[in-house]
């Protein structure tokens, strides 16, 4: 017999005076006390009982079914207590399935087996609900995970330490990322900016350098005149744009013409050039 309190020993101590003064009587008032301790829940007082019982009958079928049936009902609150669910459903089956033992019992084990039952429902339903987080996680979806952990952690969690302990941590962790994720972006758009801004002011200053560097036909023709030393009187100028195949730049060809007033037949073509503005050079055409 296991080791018991003072107040279950002094209990078995009374119950067995009455028994030496009526066996018979004992053992049907140790049953009921072990029927009531059943009652109150206090599963350690009716084993004693049962246990007591088996001394005034040792063969008692029973009062053997009860002390076992028990025992079972003992280690199932015991698992439930620690929150281990699968062993607490093996024990209630046990209490459930004795052919011979209290019907007070069996409600109780059916009643603690559809507790069980329950908790095992939620508990599946709010893993469901932590995959959907820890995805949204994954994905740094931080307003879906605020919401979802948010939503979770309104619900009674008090079966479900665990899991209400991930939850105030994913908190804790959505809200870092979400700040560091939200400095990230800010710099990563202030340093856009400013690569747009220089970019701009590449460009713009490429337009005012270009726009410096273009050359007037009136600039080219006097160009060709200071290199052939002759002025324009009697002739004409017709200037173009035309690709340098040398330097895939853009270099002119400058034709002279006369205008009539020096007895050569108007258009009639005089001269050729070609200016070369990167080398700033002025080249009679064919030579």
């Amino acid at each position: 017999m296991k080791k018991l309190s003072l107040a279950v020993l002094s209990f078995l101590l009374l119950l067995a005076g009455c028994g030496q003064a009526d066996t018979e009587g004992a053992y049907n008032t140790v049953i009921q006390k072990g029927l009531d301790a059943i009652a109150s829940e206090n599963y350690v007082k009716a084993e004693a009982a049962f246990e007591l019982a088996l001394e005034d009958k040792k063969a008692d079928d029973k009062a053997k079914a009860y002390l076992v049936q028990t025992k079972d009902m003992q280690a199932a609150t015991d698992a439930y207590a620690k929150k281990d669910y699968k062993k607490t459903k093996e024990e209630v089956a046990k209490v459930i399935q004795e052919k011979q033992g209290s019907d007070a019992l069996v409600q109780k084990a059916t009643a603690l087996q559809t507790k069980v039952s329950a908790l095992e429902k939620q508990e599946q339903n709010l893993q469901t609900k932590w995959i959907a987080i820890e995805k949204a996680l994954q994905a740094k979806d931080y307003d879906t995970a605020s919401t979802q952990v948010t939503a979770l952690l309104q619900e009674d969690l008090t079966d479900f330490p665990a899991i209400k302990k991930q939850a105030e941590e994913a908190q804790t962790k959505i809200k870092t990322e979400k700040q560091a994720l939200a400095k990230q972006q800010e710099e990563a758009q202030v340093a856009k900016e400013k690569q747009e801004a220089e970019e701009q002011a590449k460009e713009t200053a490429s337009k005012e350098q270009d726009s410096g560097n273009t050359l007037s036909d009136a600039d080219i023709v006097a160009k060709v005149e200071a290199y052939n030393g002759e002025s324009g009187e009697g002739v004409t100028y017709s200037v173009e744009a035309v690709q340098d195949e040398l330097t895939n730049g853009t270099s002119y060809e400058i034709w002279v013409r006369s205008d009539g007033s020096d007895g050569f037949r108007p258009g009639a073509a005089l001269a050729h050039y070609y200016y070369y503005p990167e080398i700033d050079k002025v080249e009679e055409a064919g030579s």
